[in-house]
C-alpha cells in the first residue's frame, strides 16, 4: 500500500478529494492533509508519503516552494501538482523540480484517481525493481557515484548545492563544521595490483563495518590507489579526538590481516566544506611519502615537518641513505602505482629528504637527478617506447645539469618527465584492457543465462578486482557491468519473443531471471513496451 498526503487551501476542494475517492479500496493510505505548505511540511517529513498531491497557489508557502523543500528532503516522494493557473512559468518551474504530474483544475475525482493510479503503478514497479536488485548491483552503482562525489569535493568541480544534494542521495552527510581526509594503501604480500583478491574483499567488508561504527565517517574505494576516508564533525575538540581513534582502528584492522601492509597520510582538520580540497592536498602529500619510507606508518600532515627533520638528520648521519637505496628505485616504484596528483609532492619529497646541505651540492643533485632520469627511461623502454625520443622533448639532461643554477628548475624538469611517463603508462594499460575486457565479455556470453552470474564471479574468472572490472566496463563500454548484463539478456529475450512461442515466464527463466514479474518490468523499462506488445509488433511486420 502506498501513502498519499494532500495539501489544498480550498476546504471544499480538499474535502471533495478526500471523501469522493475510496482510498482503501484503491490500496492507497490517506496519511494526512493541510491547508498550506507551511503547515504541511513538518507533517510530510513525519509521514514520509509516497505521493504528495498539492495545490500550487496557497498562502504562506505555495505548492512550488513546498515541492522544492520536499524534493530536497524526500527525493523519492512523487509530487503531483494541482493548479487552476494554466501558465507556462508555473509548469516550467514544476518540471525543473522534477514534479511527476501537473494537473489543471477543475478535475473530476475519477479523472484525478486515474492520474494517481498511474503514479501508483510507477511507484510499485520501482519497488519491484529495488526488491530484486541485488546488493552487488546496488553496490556497483553506489560505489562509482560515491567516488565521483569525492573527486568533485577534492577537485572543486561541482557547486555546493549539488554536492550537498548528491551527498544526501548517497547517505553522505556533509553539513558538519569540521572535516578531515585520510588516504591509505592496503597491500597483500604476493598479490599484484588489481588482481582478484578474496583477502581485499573481506577487508573491505570489515573496513565498512569498522568505519560505519562512527557517525559521519565515509570510505571511498580508489582501487589500486587504496582507500580514502572522509570524516565530518560538529564539535572541533571531539572531532580532533576522533580522527586518531578512527585511524588507530583501521591500522589495527590491517595489522590483524595476514601478510597485509599499509601506509596512511592524514590531513589536519579544516573548518569548512570548501576546504576539503585543502585537506586532500595535505593527506596526499603525506601519503606520497610511502615511496620513500618504510610501510606500516601513519603520517599526520601537522607532524610531517618534524618527521622530515628527523629523516634529514638520519640521511645526513648515514651519508645520504637514499642514494644507497637509489632514488631511481624509488622512481620505479612510483611509476607503477603513482597518480598525477602525487607527482609534485613525490618529487619535492625526494629532494627534501636528502637534506638542504646536499641539495646545495651540484654534484650530488646531478647524481640524484640522473639516477631518476635513467629509471624513467628504463621504464618507458620496458613499455615498448623509444625512451630517447620521449625524453628529448624535455631537453638534453646533460645540458640541463651543466647549466644547473636552481633546484626548482630540476624539480620542474622531473615533474614534467614523470607526468609524461604516467600518461604513457596509462595509455598502455588502456590498450591492455582490450584483452581483459574480451575475456570478461566472453565469460558473460557463456554465462549470462545463469541466475548466479555476478560482477564478483566475472571478476574472479578474469582475475581482477570487482571494482577494477567495474571501472573498465564504465570506461571502455560506456555502461556499467549490470547495464551490459541487462542489455545482453534483453537482446536474447527479444530474439526468443520473435522466433519462438515460449511464454514470457519461460523466457524469463531461460535468460537468468528467477522472478518473471521482475523480468517483465525490466523488459518494459528498457525496451519501452511489454513483451506482449513487442511480440505483436513482430507479427504485424
Amino acid at each position: 500500500m502506498i501513502k498519499l498526503f494532500l495539501v489544498e487551501d480550498e476546504i471544499a476542494m480538499r474535502e471533495g478529494i478526500k471523501k469522493h475517492i475510496d482510498w482503501e479500496s484503491e490500496d492507497i493510505e490517506f496519511v494526512g492533509e493541510a491547508s498550506d505548505g507551511e503547515l504541511a511540511f513538518p507533517m510530510i517529513l513525519e509521514k514520509k508519503p509516497d505521493i504528495l498531491l498539492t495545490d500550487i497557489k496557497m498562502p504562506f508557502v505555495d505548492g512550488l516552494e513546498l515541492s522544492e523543500m520536499v524534493r530536497r528532503e524526500l527525493p523519492d516522494t512523487q509530487i503531483m501538482i494541482l493548479s487552476g493557473y494554466d501558465e507556462f512559468e508555473y509548469a516550467r518551474k514544476a518540471i525543473s523540480l522534477g514534479v511527476t504530474e501537473y494537473i489543471l483544475k477543475p478535475i473530476a475525482p475519477a479523472a484525478l484517481l486515474e492520474k494517481i493510479k498511474q503514479v501508483q503503478k510507477k511507484i510499485e514497479e520501482d519497488r519491484i525493481h529495488q526488491k530484486h536488485l541485488s546488493n552487488e548491483e546496488k553496490a556497483e552503482t553506489i560505489e562509482q557515484d560515491r567516488l565521483k562525489l569525492f573527486s568533485a569535493l577534492v577537485m572543486n568541480t561541482m557547486s555546493m548545492p549539488d554536492i550537498l544534494s548528491q551527498g544526501k542521495d548517497l547517505h553522505i552527510g556533509l553539513t558538519g563544521r569540521y572535516f578531515a581526509v585520510a588516504l591509505f594503501s592496503f597491500r597483500v604480500e604476493g598479490e599484484k595490483e588489481n588482481d582478484y583478491s578474496e583477502v581485499r574483499n573481506r577487508f573491505r567488508l570489515e573496513l565498512d563495518e569498522t568505519v560505519g561504527a562512527y557517525e559521519n565517517w565515509y570510505v571511498f574505494d580508489r582501487e589500486e590507489n587504496g582507500f580514502a576516508l572522509l570524516g565530518v564533525g560538529s564539535d572541533e575538540a571531539d572531532f580532533a579526538d576522533e580522527v586518531p581513534e578512527v585511524v588507530d582502528e583501521i591500522t589495527a584492522l590491517i595489522e590483524d590481516t595476514d601478510h597485509a601492509s599499509y601506509f596512511m597520510g592524514v590531513s589536519t582538520i579544516v573548518d569548512r566544506l570548501s576546504r576539503v580540497k585543502d585537506a586532500y592536498y595535505e593527506a596526499n602529500r603525506a601519503f606520497s611519502k610511502r615511496f620513500l619510507m618504510q610501510q606500516n606508518q601513519v603520517i599526520y600532515a601537522d607532524e610531517a615537518a618534524e618527521k622530515e627533520e628527523e629523516d634529514e638528520k638520519a640521511v645526513m648521519d648515514l651519508s645520504v641513505a637514499l642514494t644507497n637505496e637509489s632514488a631511481g628505485r624509488t622512481v620505479e616504484s612510483f611509476l607503477k602505482t603513482g597518480t598525477f596528483d602525487e607527482i609534485a609532492p613525490f618529487v619535492e619529497n625526494i629532494f627534501e629528504s636528502i637534506g638542504e646541505k646536499n641539495t646545495s651540492s651540484v654534484l650530488f643533485v646531478s647524481y640524484i637527478t640522473m639516477d631518476m632520469y635513467v629509471s624513467v627511461a628504463r621504464f618507458l623502454k620496458e613499455l615498448g617506447y623509444d625512451a630517447a625520443e620521449c625524453m628529448r622533448k624535455f631537453g638534453d639532461i646533460n645540458e640541463i645539469l651543466k647549466d644547473y643554477d636552481s633546484l626548482a628548475v630540476i624539480i620542474d624538469f622531473m615533474k614534467n618527465i614523470l607526468t609524461e611517463a604516467i600518461h604513457i603508462r596509462d595509455n598502455t594499460a588502456e590498450k591492455k584492457y582490450g584483452s581483459l575486457l574480451a575475456k570478461a565479455l566472453s565469460y558473460i556470453d557463456e554465462n549470462f543465462r545463469s541466475d548466479e552470474i555476478s560482477l564478483n564471479n566475472v571478476a574472479s574468472a578474469v582475475n581482477v578486482s570487482p571494482n577494477h572490472l567495474s571501472s573498465i566496463f564504465s570506461k571502455e563500454m560506456g555502461m556499467t557491468f549490470i547495464e551490459y548484463l541487462i542489455k545482453k539478456r534483453m537482446d536474447e529475450a527479444k530474439e526468443l519473443l520473435m522466433t519462438t512461442n515460449k511464454r514470457s515466464s519461460e523466457i524469463a527463466y531461460e535468460i537468468g531471471y528467477k522472478d518473471p514479474h521482475y523480468f517483465s518490468y525490466t523488459f518494459k523499462k528498457t525496451v519501452g513496451m511489454t513483451t506482449k506488445e513487442y511480440r505483436a509488433r513482430g507479427e504485424h511486420e
